[in-house]
Protein backbone atom coordinates (compact mmCIF):
# COMPACT_ATOMS: atom_id res chain seq x y z
CA UNK A 1 0.00 0.00 0.00
CA UNK A 2 0.69 3.50 -0.75
CA UNK A 3 0.28 6.85 1.34
CA UNK A 4 0.47 9.87 -0.48
CA UNK A 5 0.23 13.68 1.18
CA UNK A 6 -1.90 16.03 -0.48
CA UNK A 7 -1.10 18.51 2.06
CA UNK A 8 0.89 18.68 5.39
CA UNK A 9 -0.35 22.38 6.55
CA UNK A 10 -2.67 23.40 9.59
CA UNK A 11 -5.98 24.79 8.54
CA UNK A 12 -4.76 28.18 7.91
CA UNK A 13 -2.16 27.34 5.46
CA UNK A 14 -1.21 28.31 1.75
CA UNK A 15 -0.76 26.60 -1.23
CA UNK A 16 2.88 25.42 -0.74
CA UNK A 17 2.00 23.38 1.90
CA UNK A 18 -2.00 22.73 1.62
CA UNK A 19 -4.68 21.16 4.37
CA UNK A 20 -3.37 17.70 5.92
CA UNK A 21 -5.37 15.45 3.63
CA UNK A 22 -4.21 12.28 2.36
CA UNK A 23 -4.83 9.66 -0.06
CA UNK A 24 -3.89 5.59 0.93
CA UNK A 25 -3.60 3.88 -2.17
CA UNK A 26 -4.67 0.04 -2.11
CA UNK A 27 -2.40 -3.36 -4.31
CA UNK A 28 -5.81 -3.64 -6.08
CA UNK A 29 -5.01 0.30 -6.75
CA UNK A 30 -8.32 1.71 -5.34
CA UNK A 31 -7.92 5.31 -3.48
CA UNK A 32 -9.26 6.14 -0.14
CA UNK A 33 -9.20 9.55 0.80
CA UNK A 34 -8.24 10.08 4.15
CA UNK A 35 -10.09 13.55 5.45
CA UNK A 36 -11.19 15.90 2.91
CA UNK A 37 -10.50 19.98 3.65
CA UNK A 38 -11.46 23.06 2.07
CA UNK A 39 -8.69 23.11 -0.51
CA UNK A 40 -8.89 19.33 -1.50
CA UNK A 41 -9.88 20.53 -5.04
CA UNK A 42 -6.72 22.22 -5.63
CA UNK A 43 -4.68 19.73 -3.46
CA UNK A 44 -5.93 16.48 -5.81
CA UNK A 45 -5.27 18.36 -9.26
CA UNK A 46 -1.29 19.09 -8.00
CA UNK A 47 -1.28 15.76 -7.36
CA UNK A 48 -2.37 14.70 -10.78
CA UNK A 49 -5.92 13.67 -9.62
CA UNK A 50 -9.67 13.75 -9.22
CA UNK A 51 -12.46 13.18 -7.19
CA UNK A 52 -13.93 10.72 -9.75
CA UNK A 53 -10.31 9.04 -9.06
CA UNK A 54 -11.29 8.76 -5.80
CA UNK A 55 -13.03 4.78 -4.49
CA UNK A 56 -13.89 6.41 -0.66
CA UNK A 57 -13.27 8.73 2.36
CA UNK A 58 -12.71 8.31 5.79
CA UNK A 59 -13.40 11.06 7.80
CA UNK A 60 -11.54 12.03 11.42
CA UNK A 61 -13.73 14.89 12.70
CA UNK A 62 -15.80 17.58 11.35
CA UNK A 63 -13.24 21.15 11.67
CA UNK A 64 -13.37 22.58 8.08
CA UNK A 65 -9.73 21.67 6.91
CA UNK A 66 -10.88 17.63 6.96
CA UNK A 67 -14.46 18.32 5.76
CA UNK A 68 -14.93 21.62 3.69
CA UNK A 69 -14.28 19.74 0.92
CA UNK A 70 -16.96 16.99 1.28
CA UNK A 71 -19.94 19.34 -0.52
CA UNK A 72 -17.52 19.14 -3.71
CA UNK A 73 -16.27 15.57 -3.27
CA UNK A 74 -20.65 14.47 -3.17
CA UNK A 75 -21.30 16.69 -6.22
CA UNK A 76 -18.34 16.21 -8.65
CA UNK A 77 -19.58 12.18 -8.52
CA UNK A 78 -23.26 12.55 -7.81
CA UNK A 79 -23.39 14.49 -10.78
CA UNK A 80 -21.14 12.36 -12.84
CA UNK A 81 -22.70 8.58 -14.23
CA UNK A 82 -19.55 7.29 -14.72
CA UNK A 83 -18.90 7.09 -10.99
CA UNK A 84 -20.11 4.79 -8.56
CA UNK A 85 -21.14 6.22 -5.25
CA UNK A 86 -17.79 6.11 -3.02
CA UNK A 87 -17.40 4.33 0.23
CA UNK A 88 -17.20 6.41 3.03
CA UNK A 89 -15.91 5.49 6.74
CA UNK A 90 -16.87 7.45 9.65
CA UNK A 91 -17.79 7.51 13.44
CA UNK A 92 -21.42 6.20 13.96
CA UNK A 93 -21.81 9.56 16.32
CA UNK A 94 -20.28 12.06 13.91
CA UNK A 95 -21.67 10.88 10.92
CA UNK A 96 -25.15 12.05 11.75
CA UNK A 97 -23.43 15.24 13.68
CA UNK A 98 -21.80 15.90 10.34
CA UNK A 99 -24.63 15.84 8.43
CA UNK A 100 -26.69 17.73 10.76
CA UNK A 101 -24.30 20.34 12.18
CA UNK A 102 -22.11 20.75 8.80
CA UNK A 103 -23.50 19.42 4.93
CA UNK A 104 -27.36 19.25 5.20
CA UNK A 105 -27.58 23.03 4.64
CA UNK A 106 -26.01 22.65 0.82
CA UNK A 107 -26.87 18.46 0.21
CA UNK A 108 -30.38 18.33 1.76
CA UNK A 109 -32.13 18.92 -1.65
CA UNK A 110 -31.06 17.85 -5.08
CA UNK A 111 -33.38 18.12 -8.20
CA UNK A 112 -36.25 18.74 -6.15
CA UNK A 113 -35.67 15.37 -3.97
CA UNK A 114 -34.97 15.34 -0.30
CA UNK A 115 -31.13 14.32 -0.18
CA UNK A 116 -29.56 12.32 2.70
CA UNK A 117 -25.76 11.23 3.25
CA UNK A 118 -26.06 7.88 2.27
CA UNK A 119 -27.73 9.74 -1.24
CA UNK A 120 -23.71 10.61 -2.33
CA UNK A 121 -21.56 8.48 -0.09
CA UNK A 122 -22.18 4.65 0.58
CA UNK A 123 -22.18 5.55 4.70
CA UNK A 124 -20.19 2.69 6.28
CA UNK A 125 -20.45 4.10 10.13
CA UNK A 126 -17.95 2.62 12.46
CA UNK A 127 -17.56 1.95 15.96
CA UNK A 128 -14.02 2.61 18.05
CA UNK A 129 -12.50 -0.99 19.10
CA UNK A 130 -13.92 -2.68 16.21
CA UNK A 131 -11.03 -2.44 13.15
CA UNK A 132 -12.62 -2.91 9.87
CA UNK A 133 -11.16 -3.88 6.18
CA UNK A 134 -10.82 -2.08 3.12
CA UNK A 135 -9.04 -3.61 0.13
CA UNK A 136 -7.32 -6.36 2.12
CA UNK A 137 -5.99 -3.38 4.60
CA UNK A 138 -6.74 -3.44 8.18
CA UNK A 139 -8.52 0.22 9.49
CA UNK A 140 -8.50 0.63 13.17
CA UNK A 141 -10.38 4.14 14.53
CA UNK A 142 -8.38 5.47 18.06
CA UNK A 143 -10.26 8.17 19.83
CA UNK A 144 -8.06 11.07 21.03
CA UNK A 145 -8.87 14.51 22.25
CA UNK A 146 -8.70 17.37 20.28
CA UNK A 147 -10.60 20.67 21.50
CA UNK A 148 -11.15 19.57 25.54
CA UNK A 149 -13.23 22.65 27.38
CA UNK A 150 -15.38 23.21 30.13
CA UNK A 151 -18.14 23.58 27.68
CA UNK A 152 -17.63 20.83 25.58
CA UNK A 153 -15.51 17.97 24.15
CA UNK A 154 -14.89 18.01 20.16
CA UNK A 155 -12.68 14.06 19.59
CA UNK A 156 -11.01 13.18 16.34
CA UNK A 157 -10.33 9.33 15.67
CA UNK A 158 -6.79 8.83 14.54
CA UNK A 159 -6.50 5.86 12.05
CA UNK A 160 -3.90 3.16 12.41
CA UNK A 161 -3.32 1.27 9.36
CA UNK A 162 -1.90 -2.07 8.78
CA UNK A 163 -1.49 -5.08 6.06
CA UNK A 164 -1.34 -8.66 6.74
CA UNK A 165 -1.64 -7.92 10.19
CA UNK A 166 1.59 -5.94 11.23
CA UNK A 167 3.45 -3.14 10.76
CA UNK A 168 1.36 0.18 9.39
CA UNK A 169 1.07 3.60 10.23
CA UNK A 170 -0.64 5.41 12.57
CA UNK A 171 -2.20 9.00 11.54
CA UNK A 172 -3.01 11.15 14.49
CA UNK A 173 -5.18 13.49 12.60
CA UNK A 174 -5.75 16.07 15.20
CA UNK A 175 -4.97 15.92 18.82
CA UNK A 176 -3.43 17.38 21.70
CA UNK A 177 -0.30 15.87 23.73
CA UNK A 178 -0.92 11.66 24.03
CA UNK A 179 2.00 10.22 25.27
CA UNK A 180 -0.29 7.37 27.01
CA UNK A 181 -1.76 6.45 24.10
CA UNK A 182 0.96 6.38 21.51
CA UNK A 183 2.33 3.91 24.31
CA UNK A 184 -0.33 1.40 23.75
CA UNK A 185 0.47 1.39 19.74
CA UNK A 186 1.67 -1.76 18.29
CA UNK A 187 5.77 -2.40 18.88
CA UNK A 188 5.99 -3.09 15.60
CA UNK A 189 4.48 -0.27 14.01
CA UNK A 190 6.93 1.25 10.99
CA UNK A 191 5.49 5.05 11.11
CA UNK A 192 3.76 7.54 13.21
CA UNK A 193 2.63 10.47 11.24
CA UNK A 194 1.91 13.11 14.26
CA UNK A 195 0.06 16.33 13.86
CA UNK A 196 2.71 18.61 15.35
CA UNK A 197 1.59 22.62 15.43
CA UNK A 198 5.19 25.10 15.26
CA UNK A 199 3.78 28.60 15.77
CA UNK A 200 5.08 30.44 18.69
CA UNK A 201 1.51 30.36 20.34
CA UNK A 202 -0.13 26.83 21.50
CA UNK A 203 -3.20 26.58 20.74
CA UNK A 204 -4.30 24.03 23.20
CA UNK A 205 -5.86 21.74 20.41
CA UNK A 206 -2.90 20.59 18.52
CA UNK A 207 0.30 18.66 20.05
CA UNK A 208 2.65 21.36 19.42
CA UNK A 209 5.93 19.94 18.61
CA UNK A 210 8.28 20.99 21.32
CA UNK A 211 5.79 18.05 23.46
CA UNK A 212 7.39 15.68 20.91
CA UNK A 213 10.74 16.30 22.28
CA UNK A 214 9.60 14.70 25.51
CA UNK A 215 8.45 11.29 24.15
CA UNK A 216 10.61 8.78 24.73
CA UNK A 217 13.27 7.97 21.52
CA UNK A 218 11.78 4.58 20.63
CA UNK A 219 8.71 6.90 19.63
CA UNK A 220 10.72 9.37 18.44
CA UNK A 221 12.60 7.79 16.14
CA UNK A 222 8.91 6.61 14.40
CA UNK A 223 7.46 9.92 13.70
CA UNK A 224 7.24 12.16 10.74
CA UNK A 225 5.46 15.19 11.84
CA UNK A 226 2.55 17.14 9.48
CA UNK A 227 0.00 19.90 10.31
CA UNK A 228 2.48 22.08 10.74
CA UNK A 229 2.54 25.99 10.14
CA UNK A 230 4.27 27.08 7.14
CA UNK A 231 7.92 27.92 7.50
CA UNK A 232 8.89 25.84 10.40
CA UNK A 233 12.01 26.74 12.12
CA UNK A 234 12.69 23.18 13.97
CA UNK A 235 14.96 20.28 12.66
CA UNK A 236 13.02 17.17 13.29
CA UNK A 237 15.97 14.82 12.53
CA UNK A 238 17.98 16.48 14.88
CA UNK A 239 15.25 16.28 17.54
CA UNK A 240 15.69 11.84 17.06
CA UNK A 241 12.69 11.95 14.36
CA UNK A 242 12.25 11.16 10.66
CA UNK A 243 11.39 15.03 9.57
CA UNK A 244 8.37 17.29 8.42
CA UNK A 245 6.28 15.20 5.74
CA UNK A 246 6.27 17.41 2.46
CA UNK A 247 3.29 18.14 0.50
CA UNK A 248 3.25 15.39 -1.97
CA UNK A 249 5.27 12.67 -0.52
CA UNK A 250 4.85 9.32 -0.72
CA UNK A 251 5.57 6.27 1.39
CA UNK A 252 5.20 2.68 0.98
CA UNK A 253 4.18 0.30 3.68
Amino acid sequence: MKIQFLGVGSAFTTSAYYQSNLVLTSATGKRLLIDCGTDIRFALADAGLNAAMLDGVYISHQHADHIGGLEYFAYATFFNPAVKRPVMFVETELARQMWEDSLKGGLSVVDDTPRQLNDFFEVLPQDVGRPFTWEGITLSMIKVPHVVTTVGEIPSYGLLIQEGGKGGAFFTTDTVFIPEILSQLPADLELIFHDAETSERHSGVHCHYTELLRLPESLRAKIWAYHYQPNPSYDPVSDGMLGFVHKGQEFNL
